[in-house]
């Protein structure tokens, strides 16, 4: 036995026991990292639930649906619409950041998610219980009244205002319908009522009867309405007039200088989804946006096709939480 060599008792050798070991414990480290490899690389494996935060017949609900059936084209399994709508985003938000972080449970998430987290207590943490995974789009809002209101301006609704109680009418606490109603009563300053309801179609039904005075849609939400002359649009909510909308105006041009309001959308998984799979989802929802027939029709709805890199989507969800928590200490807006 050479000296300060350990010695070899029962035919056990301890350097070759250590080399060994070392060559098992990497062993199993490759299998395990080779299995985590190949489950992401079938994914997903089984059809993919697509929470929505609104009713059907929405734009939120239009764009999950369009990209739910390019995803599934480009993935091979089924993407199924699962709408969740109260509490302005609320409940679809809730169930997606609780969702096991696999792929297999995603969200469509718009402007109120960010909204909500700076009116009013939520269940979650919009910065670290959700993965970004890409922008869809951006997209202003209208102005509508209905076609019987004597209202034919944006002037014409804040002189009505000012001379008898309005009301106007949202997809809920939170929502871009209803922030925008505030900005309104804050910049002309009025003190028109918000009536929430469960979605905007129903909010543009009530808008169209006369029950509510106006309200602020995604163009998508109430263009039925509009063609079939039971609502007006008199003017748009971002800093330029919308392509599909040439002859309405502005709120700024309608004489509220830095009026300004666009809607965003996109999809979003819970805090965890592995980066394989955020990675394979944002290359083929960019794909997508690509496609001819896909940015036609978000076009034509009244956006503006946005993808980027999942960072990018992030970092406005950060600014976006900041813009409206100064918002909502200006304005002194309280959750319902």
């Amino acid at each position: 036995m050479v000296r300060g060599e350990p010695p070899k008792r029962c035919g056990f050798d301890p350097v070759t026991h250590r080399t060994g070991l070392a060559f098992a414990m990497g062993g199993v480290a490759s299998a395990l990292t080779a299995g985590i490899c190949a489950a992401q690389a079938v994914y997903p494996s089984r059809p993919v639930r697509m929470l929505v935060p609104a009713q059907p017949g929405g734009s939120t609900d239009t764009l999950a649906r369009i990209t739910g059936q390019k995803l599934g084209e480009a993935l091979g399994q089924s993407f199924i619409i699962d709408n969740r709508a109260g509490a302005g985003g609320t409940v679809a938000a809730e169930t997606l950041a609780r969702a096991q972080p696999d792929g297999h449970t995603l969200g469509m998430a718009y402007t109120a998610l960010t909204v909500n987290a700076a009116l009013q207590k939520v269940p979650y943490d919009t910065l670290r219980d959700f993965a970004p995974i890409s922008l869809i789009s951006t997209s202003p809002l209208v102005l509508v009244v209905g076609a019987n209101s004597p209202v034919r301006t944006a002037q014409d609704l804040i002189q009505l205002a000012r001379s008898k109680p309005v009301a106007y009418g949202s997809a809920g606490i939170g929502s871009g319908g209803h922030v925008t109603g505030e900005l309104l009563n804050m910049m002309a300053g009025l003190k028109a009522v918000h009536v929430p309801y469960k979605g905007a179609g129903p909010a543009s039904v009530d808008v169209a009867s006369g029950q509510i005075q106006f309200q602020f849609a995604a163009q998508l939400t109430s263009q039925a309405l509009v063609k079939a002359g039971k609502l007006r649009m008199i003017a748009v909510t971002g800093a330029k007039r919308a392509a599909t909308l040439p002859d309405v105006p502005t709120m700024a041009e309608s004489g509220l200088p830095g009026f300004e309001f666009n809607n965003w959308f996109g999809v979003l998984g819970p805090a965890g989804l592995p980066g394989a799979i955020v990675s394979r989802l944002n290359t083929e929802i960019v794909k997508l946006l690509a496609a001819p027939e896909v940015r036609e029709r978000i076009v034509f709805d009244g956006g503006e096709p946005a993808g980027g890199p999942p960072s990018e989507f992030r970092a406005l969800l950060a600014s976006d939480l900041a813009k409206w928590a100064k918002v909502a200490r200006v304005i002194k807006m309280q959750a319902e």
